[in-house]
């Protein structure tokens, strides 16, 4: 095989990867929720700001009272354990994800 068949082959393959990732049905869910989550932190930073420049220094309290109320959750599926009973797994807030998937992009803790 030569070096010019060789990048056509990686090209063709990268080509495929990126097609299939893209006909996942949950794809759009996903990076739907990425970028809800990020808009979500960034709008509740936007309150506190604009919040604090009318009313002067807010409590931690209440700024993390907003953080809560505008951060979006992934709602687990109510699944149904092998004895029959009903279970829930935890929510996971999206900017626990977000700050997850960064401290693994840049190898920090």
């Amino acid at each position: 095989m030569t070096a010019a068949e060789r990048d056509a082959l990686s090209r063709y393959k990268i080509h495929e990867n990126i097609n299939t990732f893209l006909a996942n049905e949950n794809v759009p869910t996903v990076i739907g929720a990425f970028i809800g989550g990020f808009l979500g932190v960034k709008l509740a930073e936007d309150i506190i700001e604009d919040l604090e420049s009318r009313v002067g220094k807010v409590s931690k309290q209440i700024k993390d009272g907003i953080t809560e109320t505008v951060n979006l959750r992934i709602q687990a599926p109510l699944i149904t354990t092998p004895s029959g009973k009903p279970f829930r797994p935890p929510s996971v807030k999206i900017s626990d994800l977000l700050d997850y998937a960064t401290a693994q992009l840049t190898g920090e803790d």
